[in-house]
């Protein structure tokens, strides 16, 4: 990938992308850092993309709605958004709204997370 990044790491794996975030806090920033990387994935691969947020300790609200936003997108084109280390708060926030299939297709994704959630 020819753009370079300040907070996050980008990486072809095994048929997608693996965006992982340095920073241990969201800010504005990373913010637009990370749309920028995610908007030219989605323009210019045809591969899934993989988010690894085990750095960070919870998700905003406005970086959730923004990773929705782009998990529907992506599953126009037949693409799914795959969230690695979500925070328990966010899982219980896509589960309680029934969004937590939009972002994970199946249980099997969900487990291999850093962070399982007990229900």
């Amino acid at each position: 990938m020819a753009k370079k990044t300040k907070y996050l790491t980008v990486r072809e794996v095994q048929n997608a992308y693996e965006i992982v975030i340095l920073s241990k806090k969201v800010h504005a920033e990373l913010e637009e850092e990370m749309d920028s990387v995610m908007h030219m994935l989605f323009f210019q691969t045809r591969s899934h993309i993989q988010m690894d947020l085990s750095n960070l300790p919870y998700l905003p609200l406005s970086l959730l709605t923004k990773l929705l936003n782009m998990a529907r997108d992506l599953r126009l084109k037949k693409r799914v958004l795959v969230l690695l280390g979500l925070p328990l708060s966010g899982y219980i926030y896509l589960k309680r709204f029934g969004l937590i299939r939009l972002i994970f297709p199946s249980e099997a994704i969900l487990r291999e997370s850093h962070r399982v959630p007990r229900e």
